[in-house]
């Protein structure tokens, strides 16, 4: 059945993509007629075959983009496990359990959905790519390294059910993040090979190098790669931000090239009241007039904002206090930052983090995966 229902679905977005020369679901007004389409038809194979998988799970996704209707997802989802729980298989249900996950956006609910897949043997990537997003995503909150740990066990675990670039780059940021560089660089170079212009991957390899203590190889790839989105490429973790490059300069004493790409439009375009390196890197170079114009600034702006928040109004005494100690705390932790540096404190450290790809794990999105 669901090769009949890909086909369906390909032959419709083929017509629209001929009539309006964009990807489908692009625009979702001209869309809707073929969402609409697709809808009739999986409803009339519904009817033929009521409890088939294929078609419960495809309209389901369907029915969520022609609503958005995240609640009336589960609930369709839910109730189509009960009628039919007696002739449903372990990977049936695997497969409608990491679909209802994935409207519950990493929460607990969504925990409990995928454990159950994932005890139910489930046969698909998206189960434990889910399980490793959430557990990485618990990581980057708590900083529990024991979360970075099943975060990679899963990682792995989906990238040997599915060999997707996707997989394999979890996997390696998860390895990257847990200390294992010379493992990570080589799994990114094996990507590289497939992708030799990616600047994400040429950004990931540096990373590692900087961490191997391989200066020379590190500047080798850092040189080559350009901020924003990549051409050719349309992951999240494809858009390279400014810092992501000037920070590895930082980290490698490059504060030439570091100044060079952290600019004074950096000062306009970032939030760099906590940026403590680059106060460091002005004050060690001796570009005091840029110190002293973005250390006037970035005072008045919080002495502006404590005033302010003692004049505004508010819906309780506790929202009130909370944001007067918050704006207060920040003015302090900036005088606090200032005064060390001109004291010749210690180089702060910077950490160059990598990020998995927070993608699409529904098992049948018709956006992403029919």
């Amino acid at each position: 059945m669901l090769e009949k229902i890909k086909a369906y679905w390909y032959n419709l977005k083929t017509e629209y993509e001929n009539i309006y020369g964009e990807a489908f679901l692009k625009d979702f007004d001209k869309s809707k007629e073929y969402l609409e389409k697709m809808q009739s038809y999986l409803l009339a194979k519904q009817e033929e075959c009521p409890s088939n998988v294929d078609v419960a799970c495809t309209l389901a996704s369907v029915n969520l983009e022609l609503s958005g209707d995240e609640d009336g997802y589960v609930e369709f989802l839910e109730n189509f496990l009960e009628e039919f729980d007696s002739s449903l298989d372990d990977k049936d249900k695997a497969r409608i359990y990491t679909n209802i996950a994935f409207v519950e956006d990493y929460s607990r609910k969504a925990l409990d959905y995928l454990t159950k897949a994932k005890d139910l043997k489930s046969p698909f990537a998206e189960t434990y790519t889910a399980l490793g997003l959430y557990n990485f995503s618990e990581y980057e909150y708590s900083g529990n390294v024991k979360n970075l740990e099943l975060s990679r066990e899963f990682f792995e675990t989906a990238k040997g059910i599915d060999e997707s670039y996707e997989s394999a780059m979890n996997y390696a940021v998860s390895l990257y993040e847990l200390k294992q560089y010379e493992k990570a660089k080589t799994l990114f170079l094996d990507l590289l090979r497939n992708y030799p212009d990616r600047m994400w991957l040429k950004l990931c390899v540096a990373y590692c190098e900087v961490n191997l203590g391989n200066k020379d190889e590190a500047m080798y790839y850092i040189e080559q790669i350009e901020p924003d989105s990549d051409d050719g490429y349309y992951l999240t973790t494809d858009d390279i931000a400014d810092f992501q490059i000037f920070d590895a300069y930082y980290v490698l004493e490059e504060y030439d090239k570091f100044l060079e790409y952290c600019d004074e439009e950096v000062d306009e375009n970032y939030y760099i009241i906590d940026c403590d390196y680059l106060f460091y890197t002005l004050w060690i170079k001796g570009k005091l007039e840029r110190f002293k114009k973005l250390e006037d600034n970035n005072r008045t702006y919080l002495e502006e904002a404590l005033k302010e928040s003692l004049e505004d109004e508010y819906d309780s005494e506790e929202e009130k206090k909370e944001t007067i100690e918050g704006w207060g705390k920040d003015l302090k932790e900036f005088e606090e930052m200032i005064s060390s540096i001109k004291s010749d404190a210690p180089r702060p450290e910077v950490k160059l983090k990598l990020y998995p790809e927070y993608s699409c794990f529904m098992v049948d999105c018709v956006r992403h995966k029919i």
